[in-house]
């Protein structure tokens, strides 16, 4: 009976949330769709939360328009995949949360000052990895080079390490498709790294700095094209995956595999590869988690969920774009459909070694406070900016940007990358290669 009252309970308050949501005419989601269950991805549900144009809601008419060139209404979506129905309408509903929380802001949540004004409470621009200075010399580079001396907005942050002292970081970096009054400002891409949102401020938190970890490693690892160590998952890890990531791995007509690039920090991360043997389905997935055998359960989760997403794009006759036309993740994404670009990912098989999922250098973590500690033995600070707005707090969510200064950004575009070779040097060598090599000249398949 108690089983039916938490299960009676969590579905009452799911309905209460998809009220509150959901609404063609004036919903945070103006629609949501439940897709049809893949023939090779038995068990897998997916829903995707179409989503308001927030930008267009955010817009002073004072400024004329928006003028942030990395703005993409497109990106202004959610989508959340799970084995049970209940976990993937949370997950996609966490997603849009977070997403139109992000988007939603006003300037009287900004403090407006130049970096030498602030003094010792702005987390300076030169603690990120951004560009560098021959990138910015380049003609019709898009973004400005930092400048201590502009006027920018900032945005109060949370540190980690010290919650007493007062920070802020570049407003520019936290919420989505900001509004600035200089262009001077947009010194960084717009995109959802470290964005989070959960029902209390700490998994929010944690959750946000797994993305920001997963996303270094992955940008790290395909820029330098690192070919990593595939991941042997042992009898105890095993006992730990969900049922349906056990018949993904040993699925007989797809490839999936697992690869360990889990990076100094020490945090797990796996990177998973689900590929049709039959034609050019293929999706990768990664996730960064406390435990390993939970990362293998997200990072295969989420290679799925593009599998399934690249079914439908070529079911559809979708047109693939070509490499000129790359701007946002799902080009990125659908540009890797066509078989014959497939082979950048050649580089991926190039390591015969393997590692098991007991080895003990991913056993290292096991708390929040244990990351946190790890991060400042690094000599890295953790931010996060409670990004809430007012009508997500009242359905009791909490929204976060994670920021770790000085970790690898991924990029999306044709061909943009960050030439700022400060955090791949120390990735570089804690994989073990001799120096940071020409930076890989085909774009990443990330969606």
């Amino acid at each position: 009976m108690e089983r039916m009252s938490t299960e009676a309970r969590e579905a009452a308050r799911l309905a209460e949330i998809h009220a509150a949501l959901v609404h063609r005419r004036h919903g945070i989601i103006t629609s949501l769709l439940e897709e049809t269950e893949h023939p090779d991805a038995r068990g897998l549900f997916v829903f995707n939360a179409l989503m308001v144009d927030v930008k267009a809601m955010m817009i002073d008419p004072s400024r004329a328009k928006p003028n942030n060139p990395t703005s993409d209404r497109a990106s202004l979506a959610g989508s959340g995949a799970a084995f049970d129905r209940t976990s993937a309408l949370w997950t996609a509903f966490g997603e849009a949360i977070e997403r139109y929380s992000a988007a939603a802001h006003f300037d009287d949540q900004l403090h407006y000052a130049s970096q030498r004004e602030l003094g010792e409470a702005a987390v300076g621009l030169e603690q990120f990895i951004l560009f560098a200075p021959e990138q910015h010399g380049a003609e019709g580079f898009s973004y400005a080079a930092p400048d201590a001396d502009v006027t920018r907005a900032w945005a109060s942050a949370l540190d980690l390490h010290a919650p007493e002292r007062a920070s802020y970081v570049p407003a520019q970096m936290v919420y989505l498709g900001m509004q600035v009054r200089d262009k001077r400002e947009i010194v960084f891409q717009s995109s959802s790294t470290g964005l989070a949102c959960g029902m209390d401020e700490q998994r929010a938190i944690l959750s946000g700095l797994f993305e920001v970890i997963e996303r270094d490693a992955f940008a790290a690892m395909w820029q330098m094209r690192y070919a990593p160590r595939s991941l042997q998952v042992s009898e105890a890890t095993r006992a730990t995956l969900l049922p349906g990531v056990l018949r993904a791995l040993d699925h007989p007509s797809l490839e999936v595999r697992l690869w360990d690039i889990t990076t100094d920090i020490g945090l797990p991360v796996v990177l998973c590869l689900a590929r049709s043997r039959t034609d050019g389905t293929m999706s990768l997935g990664a996730s960064a988690q406390l435990q390993v055998g939970q990362a293998i359960n997200k990072a295969v989760i989420e290679a799925l969920h593009g599998y399934c997403w690249a079914s439908s794009i070529l079911g559809a006759g979708t047109p693939l774009p070509e490499r000129a036309a790359i701007h946002n993740p799902g080009d990125h994404f659908a540009y890797f459909l066509e078989p014959s670009r497939q082979t950048a990912l050649a580089f991926l098989f190039g390591n015969a070694q393997c590692v098991s999922s007991d080895d003990p250098a991913l056993h290292t973590l096991a708390t929040l406070d244990d990351l946190l500690a790890r991060l400042r033995a690094l000599g890295h600070r953790a931010l996060a900016v409670d990004v809430t707005s007012d009508d997500i707090a009242s359905l009791g969510f909490v929204v976060v940007r994670a920021l770790i200064p000085g970790l690898h950004p991924l990029l999306f575009g044709s061909d943009l990358h960050s030439a700022d070779q400060r955090r791949l040097c120390t990735i570089a060598a804690h994989w073990g290669m001799a120096q940071v090599p020409p930076p890989n000249p085909d774009p990443h398949p990330f969606p």
